[in-house]
């Protein structure tokens, strides 16, 4: 007796027109894939170049807030007479501090100079003297032995302030000789223009001086 047998149905094996499409596909999805990955790694490396950028930027930010925080007012022989330390130029600033940054050799009371440098390797640069220099503290230039501060910085700029005036507002003054006023001034404020990843950018801020505006001529 012959047995029924079942119709198969129309199961099939795939054509090679479709292997070769479905490969196609598949080689999109790793080609996107692979390209998001690339984006992906390129943006996290970005931002961890922005973020050393400034923590670089902050900590030489804090290097001369604490320096010029820590400006001393003690008279130093010049010229014959004791005279406070104090230089306030446009481009150059000097003084007589008690916080020398830790990367200079030398403890206790230092000349400190900031400034910028100008041409290849240059930018917002810090040098350091001792007070009792053979030479005197009136004839230190403030450039011997200078270090980079922020690489490649421009338009530095310092201006002084005597402090607020009646009605709240700061004058800014170009340059500051103690003589003069007879008096430190109260505040300093640094401008300068650092390079980043999405183009130059200007950075400002200002430091009270805790030994300004009360010293005697």
């Amino acid at each position: 007796m012959e047995r029924n047998r079942r119709p198969r149905g129309n199961a099939r094996g795939f054509t090679l027109l479709e292997l070769v499409a479905a490969l196609a596909i598949l080689a999109l999805i790793a080609g996107s894939v692979a390209v998001g990955i690339r984006l992906a790694s390129g943006s996290i490396e970005r931002g961890e170049a922005v973020a050393r950028d400034a923590s670089r930027l902050r900590a030489a930010v804090g290097i001369v807030e604490r320096a010029i925080r820590s400006l001393d007012p003690m008279p130093l022989a010049a010229e014959g007479k004791a005279a406070v330390y104090f230089s306030g130029e446009g481009r150059k600033l000097r003084f007589l501090t008690a916080l020398a940054p830790a990367t200079f050799a030398g403890g206790g009371m230092r000349l400190i100079s900031f400034f910028e440098r100008s041409g290849e390797g240059g930018g917002l640069a810090v040098a350091t003297a001792s007070p009792f220099r053979p030479g005197g503290a009136e004839n230190w230039d403030g450039t011997e032995g200078a270090r980079i501060l922020v690489p490649g910085a421009t338009e530095v700029s310092f201006t002084y302030s005597e402090g607020p005036a009646q009605d709240g507002t700061w004058e800014w003054l170009p340059a500051w000789e103690p003589q003069e006023p007879g008096r430190l001034p109260a505040a300093v404020r640094l401008t300068f223009t650092a390079p980043g990843d999405d183009g130059p950018r200007e950075n400002a801020f200002v430091v009270p001086i805790p030994a300004g505006g009360g010293f005697g001529g």
